[in-house]
Formats: structure tokens, sequence, C-alpha cells
């Protein structure tokens, strides 16, 4: 693999450290570019036509346990739930894909559920229980914890610059509809490529 990276950040931004040992930061850079090259022997065994482990409504409930945000927002971290569990875990988290939309990474099963808020505040209400185990909920606070403090409109620019979203979307316009689905070898092989830990 080889990896070229160009950053000049924004001066407004802050940065902090997680449990990924990368960061998370207030004001997305900008001028980034990266170029990955990936061998065959670096694409994870992932099995596509796995059904999930969870349903991607039980993670969203989960994300929006933690607090209200935009329908953005939860797409955005349930996209980088499962884009994590398949490189560090080699399995499919959620039941449903993502695919390469204009605004981002977007599970069309979960637009369909929350597409009548339009850009308003999701809250939950009431008790829920989870089916979680212990290693998931422990990704799913570690992908909290590194993108959690992000808007919806910042997670979309930076997905906007990962390589899964700009492959799935190789021929289309900036602004043409696609439903092309991200794939998950990329996503594993990509998020792998750029995970360091501590």
């Amino acid at each position: 693999m080889s990896v070229v990276m160009n950053t000049r950040p924004n001066s407004a931004c802050n940065v902090s450290y997680n449990a990924f040992g990368t960061y998370t930061t207030s004001a997305i850079p900008i001028d980034t570019e990266r170029y990955i090259a990936l061998t065959e022997n670096e694409m994870a065994e992932i099995n596509e036509e796995e059904v999930g482990k969870y349903s991607v409504f039980e993670v969203a409930n989960w994300f929006l346990k933690k607090e209200p945000m935009t329908h953005l927002k939860v797409q955005k971290l349930c996209y980088y739930a499962q884009a994590w569990t398949y490189a560090l875990k080699g399995y499919r988290l959620e039941d449903t894909d993502f695919q390469a939309w204009v605004h981002g990474p977007v599970s069309p099963a979960l637009w369909e559920r929350f597409k009548a808020f339009g850009y308003d505040t999701i809250k939950i209400k009431g008790e829920i229980k989870f089916s979680f185990e212990t290693g998931d909920i422990k990704l799913l606070e570690d992908v909290w914890d590194t993108y959690g403090e992000n808007t919806g409109s910042a997670l979309e620019a930076l997905t906007h610059r990962e390589l899964p979203w700009i492959e799935a979307r190789r021929g289309y316009e900036t602004d043409e509809r696609c439903t092309v689905v991200i794939s998950p070898k990329t996503m594993a092989a990509y998020y792998k490529s750029i995970y360091s830990c501590d």
C-alpha cells in the first residue's frame, strides 16, 4: 500500500485524540488529498452476502440515545459503525447497504424511516433495550468518541474525501443521483489502512 497525503488544516481546527489513535476536529481540514493504492492481499475477506448482526434501526437508535441529531448525522454515524466493523472485526454489523448518494453514504432503509424529519433534529424518547454484544458496544462507543462531536455536514465533508465513497461515485457528476453500493471490501481495506492504535 502506498499513501500520499497533503493537508493544510483550517486555522480554527481543534484536535483531540480518540480510541482509534486518529483525531477528531471541530473544523474539517481544507485542501486535503489522500491517494491509496491497495493490493489484493490487503483486501479483507468480507462476505458481502451477510445479513448483518443487527438492524440498522437499532444502531441508529443507539446513537440517537446519545443525543438528538439530524438525519444526516445519524446516517453518517451508522455508516462509520459499519465501515469500522468491516475494518477491525471483518463482519457486517448492520442489515443494510450504504449507497454513494450526493450527500455522502446513505442507507436507503434508514432514509425511508427518517425522511419525514427533513433537516430537523430527531429526538428519541422512552426506554429502549439493545441487544448488542459487549465488543460491538465498545466499537459503537469508539465511533461515537471519534465522530460524535462533528455536525452532519462535517461528517458529509469527511466522507467525500475518503476512498469508499469516491470510488462508488466514479463517473457521476457532483449533484447526480447515484445508487451504487459502497463496496464493503473497499470500506474494510480503506479504514484498516488509516487505522492507528496506541
